[in-house]
């Protein structure tokens, strides 16, 4: 099921791209430069604690490729928002380099990754239309698939895949069901 999560996670990011180069989807290249940075520093942390990598690797490689097309086609922003998730990063680095933890880097991350989906949540309240529904689905799916396959609920297993269900929750609440309801 974790293979199958990453699987599902990467390819969300294929109609997302489809839908940020016909202009669609106008995302934010701060917002996913910070996303695919602490994605990546869970990867590597989650990797030390040896903690399922399914979702957080499609996670890291979607990141990326949209960040790229986000500086192409994107709006930039960088709100009180993006400074936190910066801090949010910079903070698991320091905390994981000066204890050695990694779960403390995962922590900082998520909280990091938590932050940064708010001015995603604001344009999928304000301006629905702009995200792509069907990514949002396929991603929500994805972190279906990733509780799933959780047999460790820790902060190292749980914690990333918990708090991407979070905003996939709240992003498939605002751009599905709200616009079929109003």
């Amino acid at each position: 099921m974790s293979t199958l999560s990453g699987i599902l996670f990467f390819l969300a990011f294929l109609p997302y791209a489809w839908a940020t180069i016909h202009g669609e989807t106008v995302p934010s290249p701060v917002s996913w430069a910070i996303w695919a940075s602490v994605d990546t520093l869970s990867l590597l942390a989650m990797r030390k604690e040896k903690a399922k990598l399914g979702q957080i690797s499609g996670a890291v490689a979607g990141a990326w490729g949209i960040t790229a097309l986000a500086f192409f086609y994107g709006q930039p922003t960088m709100g009180s928002t993006e400074w936190v998730s910066i801090a949010g990063a910079v903070i698991g680095v320091a905390l994981w380099k000066k204890t050695g933890n990694a779960v403390l880097a995962i922590v900082s991350c998520q909280v990091a990754v938590f932050a940064g989906a708010f001015p995603t949540f604001a344009n999928g309240y304000y301006r629905p239309a702009q995200e792509d529904p069907l990514s949002w689905c396929i991603w929500f799916a994805s972190c279906v698939c990733a509780l799933l396959a959780l047999k460790k609920w820790d902060l190292a297993n749980a914690l990333q895949p918990l708090t991407f269900t979070v905003i996939e929750t709240v992003m498939v609440l605002l751009v599905v069901v709200r616009p079929l309801l109003f």
